[in-house]
């Protein structure tokens, strides 16, 4: 039984691979120019994700992929992980069932080292850092371990910055529609404020490209 659901969940997983970097491919127009991470101050922004294709040799087929700054989050701080954990903890980022669908495993997530998405681990994690923060708080106790099946918000860039106990990230996002064949993006910006052992989001401006 754990073996068929860990099967499906790698089911579900290249399925979405397949279709978003068909999707991405035929909307490539503007994108030939892949933009490379860089890297300045912490008070100018560090681009960490981003996507780019690849070949995977196990399916034999070229897909597009999360990728991610590894230097940056080998060394990333408490406030910044805590960041990071709460939006991969929203938003996909490559997730597939490791074993059973109670345990699922997200990209990002597993690059911060925070354990399976939604897991007791991650969640006292988050409670922890934003335990003043009412709103998240109640995501955090809300989230639960999720696998996409026709719709997906996944990240395509996110860059960060760090200053005066300000952090701030600027997202770009994917949301993939698997029954219709169909992408459009999306993209905000957030303000999180750091206090000590604390972190706060105190300003979030959504809007769709």
């Amino acid at each position: 039984m754990r073996s068929g659901a860990k099967f499906t969940g790698y089911i579900i997983f290249f399925t979405s691979l397949f279709v978003l970097s068909f999707l991405l491919y035929n909307n490539a127009g503007a994108s030939e120019n892949i933009d490379k991470p860089y890297y300045v101050t912490s008070a100018v922004p560090q681009k960490i994700v981003w996507r780019e294709d690849i070949y995977d040799p196990y399916i034999k087929a070229t897909v597009n992929v999360i990728k991610l700054d590894d230097n940056y989050f080998a060394n990333i701080s408490g406030p910044e992980k805590a960041v990071l954990g709460y939006l991969a903890s929203t938003i996909g980022n490559e997730c597939y069932a490791d074993g059973g669908m109670q345990n699922v495993k997200c990209k990002i997530l597993t690059a911060l080292n925070m354990g399976y998405q939604c897991s007791e681990e991650s969640k006292s994690f988050l409670k922890n850092w934003f335990r003043d923060d009412a709103a998240i708080l109640k995501q955090v106790e809300k989230c639960k371990p999720t696998l996409a099946t026709t719709v997906e918000k996944t990240f395509d860039e996110v860059k960060i910055t760090t200053a005066d106990n300000t952090i701030k990230v600027d997202l770009k996002g994917l949301k993939l529609n698997i029954k219709e064949n169909s992408l459009s993006r999306w993209s905000e910006s957030m303000s999180f404020k750091v206090d000590g052992d604390k972190v706060s989001l105190i300003e979030r401006t959504k809007k769709s490209d």
